[in-house]
């Protein structure tokens, strides 16, 4: 296949650099220094176990005028997608490429359906863990997970798989799934752990976790997730070597006491991300404002709103984030304050979530 990368980072940088190995052409869209790092050097993938791969895609620093690719990744964080869309656009009028939307948290694929039509995009999630140790390395951490793709159109279907065979045979296992905003509403569960509350407090995950109030807004978080999920339909699935269906049921039970759950998700969650820092987190500390955090928790809140239901855990940890990005208020106010964290979420109408985790709080408005 013809395929190209739209904002090459890590992800797609690993996508593209697999298919590449094997044997596709592939053309990599991304910045200049890590382009011509590739372009001098070429890419190399490292994999637990495996030799090292090293491939050399084409690379570009902008979208070519045509060319003749089958499907485009668009890799690009949420925040960029907006940019990148209006950067495609005119390869797309003189190409039939399909957009393959691998965005973390909701949104993306409307946002292209809206530009393009959803005969043009496929849903598209990634639960491999990658690390990028240096430029031009990308280096897989565990073997484990893999892709998930979902048409967003029926004429769509024999597409989806052949490029879901495509990816499986260039070793990036690759599951279909029937409903796109179950695959990509399972994934924001996945991505939300740990990850706002790290970068408030800016302590890594495993602490996080040893805490158990920290760990009780954890599952707070995760339990109005699935609540607005349900309200609006939406059923949790598992996704490749995540067992996130287990997961909902669990968080949302009201028969079993938060210590309990706690123990039950405590090893999962520290061999998960462990000292590793979240997105999040990094996005913070580099002094970006713009970040993923209004597709993720942020995406929580305004289902909830819309819907109807409380969601004080993510109001609290979107709320508290977005004064830190901004620089309304100094990271250091947070930093390693888990009791300023827990007193915010207290400043919704109702305590969080006792022991016994019968029912969730009505939130108010934030003083």
């Amino acid at each position: 296949m013809n395929i190209a990368v739209m904002g090459a980072g890590a992800i797609g940088c690993f996508i593209g650099g697999m298919l590449s190995a094997a044997g596709h052409a592939v053309t990599l869209i991304g910045r200049p220094r890590l382009m011509n790092k590739i372009q001098q050097d070429g890419l190399t993938i490292r994999r637990p176990g495996k030799p090292d791969l090293l491939t050399r895609p084409q690379t570009c620093t902008t979208v070519p005028d045509r060319g003749p690719f089958e499907v485009i990744f668009v890799t690009v964080k949420m925040p960029a997608l907006p940019a990148a869309a209006d950067e495609l656009a005119g390869l797309l009028e003189k190409s039939a490429a399909r957009l393959v939307a691998m965005q973390n948290g909701v949104g993306a694929e409307e946002h292209l359906t809206g530009r393009f039509g959803a005969e043009r995009v496929v849903a598209g999630t990634i639960t491999i863990p990658i690390q990028v140790p240096e430029s031009g390395l990308i280096e897989v951490s565990k073997d484990k997970g893999g892709l998930g793709l979902a048409a967003m159109s029926a004429g769509q279907s024999g597409f989806v798989r052949q490029l879901a065979g495509t990816l499986t045979q260039a070793g990036l296992p690759t599951r279909i799934y029937p409903d796109y905003r179950a695959m990509k509403w399972s994934k924001l569960l996945l991505n939300i752990v740990t990850n706002a509350s790290s970068a408030i407090l800016d302590e890594p995950p495993a602490r996080i976790v040893a805490h158990p109030e920290l760990f009780n807004l954890e599952i707070e978080a995760l339990a109005e997730g699935v609540s607005v999920m349900k309200a609006q339909g939406i059923g949790a699935v598992s996704l490749p070597g995540y067992p996130v269906e287990w997961l909902a049921r669990l968080v949302s039970a009201p028969y079993l006491p938060l210590s309990l759950k706690r123990a039950i998700l405590r090893p999962a969650m520290q061999s998960g991300r462990g000292s590793k820092m979240p997105s999040l987190h990094i996005d913070l500390a580099a002094g970006r404002t713009t970040t993923e955090i209004d597709a993720l928790n942020g995406a929580i809140v305004r289902a909830g709103q819309s819907l109807g239901l409380p969601t004080p855990a993510n109001s609290t940890l979107v709320e508290i984030f977005h004064q830190l990005a901004s620089g309304k208020t100094e990271r250091q106010a947070y930093r390693g304050r888990p009791d300023k964290l827990l007193a915010y979420r207290r400043r919704f109408r109702g305590p969080a979530a006792p022991e016994s985790n019968h029912s969730s709080p009505t939130p108010g408005t934030s003083l």
